[in-house]
């Protein structure tokens, strides 16, 4: 599972993979810092660019990226940024700040 948070609206998405969660960010909005993204274990994850993102006076294209675990201080860890959620755009137990705690608590405890 990949928690991702689009940063001007502060919506969550769930996507069971990270193949899914980079194909539904795109890499210029990566960049920018539009997406956030956290692991299974509500750790944070931070964009690695294997082809950077193209920029031309006619022609913008976008990079491909892998996640990576996030370098100390990056963004905070996802049940500390639950707070500043506003919308939940995945099925239960993913659709609620509570749903994910239960789930990142569950995980921990494994």
């Amino acid at each position: 599972m990949i928690f991702v948070v689009e940063t001007e609206e502060r919506t969550l998405i769930a996507f069971p993979s990270e193949l899914e969660a980079v194909a539904h960010c795109e890499g210029l909005d990566v960049e920018a810092a539009v997406w956030l993204f956290w692991g299974d274990d509500g750790k944070p994850l931070e964009p690695q660019f294997t082809i950077p993102n193209k920029r031309g006076f006619f022609l913008v294209r976008n990079g491909t990226y892998i996640l990576a675990p996030a370098s100390p201080d990056h963004h905070a860890v996802l049940i500390a940024a639950l707070d500043e959620v506003l919308t939940f755009e995945s099925p239960a137990p993913f659709n609620s700040a509570q749903g994910i705690r239960c789930y990142l608590e569950s995980r921990s405890a494994v």
